[in-house]
């Protein structure tokens, strides 16, 4: 069992590889100005994230307050559901996509840590390195464009089924050096496609093992169930149709782990830190539990059943 404890990543963590500019304007995306009026519904970038005037922004010092200035409550509404671009792999949710044609690229330097999960893939490759800083050695073996397909299930979904495209990927043990550059690269092979990333995590793992084992520790019985949140718009029509509303999709998932006793404090610690937070999860890295992989807020319980041995109960409730 592999939890994910995310590191924020923040501005001045982005490498200069980076192809996605902090403004977008290739998007759609316009930065605030200072000393610029605005109207009702325009919308502007400000420190990541998109914000939509909602009030009339008409004279001075006003239109020199930036929306994120507390100054500018009233005037300026946050849009949760919009980072830029560029940070939309950074927020809670898996919608909020990263989006270029050709590729998608992301250099970090987000300095101690041991992995990274990468959730929401649109395209057909990933490319991905370690670094010893800026044009350091590598510390990992590179992946050079490696395909995206998922397992074929049979011979017959190998032969003659529609195979799908993987939609995250994550990797382990990276070696700790405190100047890391880590370099993500999602490709389409047709130039002209957009690719995408929904969600990027980095951090440290953390592994829930079975006591005097380093296998995992979870219990059979794991059951992952989806979620559709589209609704049904009941408005009365005069032809007796109605309009369903497409709504986003999650994964939940609820399992049990074993562990050894003298692990159960730190099992609870790692619940604390991760209270309230999206994270990256899977119950193991063999391919036929690869369903078994969300992104999610966790809540547990952990219970000391035996003098050798302790339980956690996870309920994953999957991000959008």
């Amino acid at each position: 069992m592999n939890i994910l404890l995310p590191k924020t990543i923040t501005s001045s963590m982005f490498g200069a590889g980076t192809n996605i500019p902090v403004v977008d304007t290739a998007v759609g995306e316009q930065a605030w100005v200072s000393g610029t009026n605005y109207v009702l519904k325009d919308r502007r970038v400000d420190r990541d994230y998109t914000y939509e005037c909602v009030q009339a922004v008409a004279s001075a010092p006003q239109n020199t307050y930036a929306p994120s200035d507390v100054r500018s409550a009233g005037f300026w509404l946050k849009d949760e559901g919009a980072p830029t671009n560029r940070m939309a792999p950074f927020d809670k949710y898996l919608f909020t996509k990263a989006r270029r044609v050709g590729n998608v690229t992301y250099v970090l330097n987000p300095g101690f840590v041991t992995g990274v999960a990468i959730y929401g893939i649109e395209g057909d490759k990933i490319s991905l390195s370690a670094k010893a800083g800026p044009g350091g050695a590598d510390l990992i073996t590179p992946i050079v464009n490696r395909d995206l397909w998922q397992p074929a299930f049979g011979e017959w979904e190998y032969l003659f089924g529609d195979l799908q495209r993987g939609t995250y990927f994550t990797l382990k043990d990276l070696p700790i050096h405190p100047n890391l550059e880590l370099t993500i690269t999602v490709t389409r092979n047709n130039p002209t496609v957009e690719a995408a990333i929904g969600f990027i995590s980095v951090g440290n793992w953390k592994r829930l093992l079975a006591p005097m084992s380093q296998q995992g520790g979870v219990l059979y019985g794991v059951e992952a169930s989806t979620q559709d949140y589209s609704y049904q718009d009941d408005t009365p029509r005069k032809d007796g149709t109605y309009v369903e509303v497409q709504g986003r999709l999650a994964t939940d998932i609820n399992l049990s782990c074993l562990i050894d006793a003298a692990q159960a404090p730190a099992a609870k610690l790692l619940l604390d830190q991760i209270l309230g937070k999206a994270v990256a999860m899977e119950v193991s890295e063999l391919p036929k539990y690869s369903h078994l992989a969300t992104v999610g807020k966790i809540t547990g319980t952990v219970r000391s059943d035996t003098w050798p041995t302790a339980s956690v109960g996870l309920q994953i409730k999957g991000n959008i």
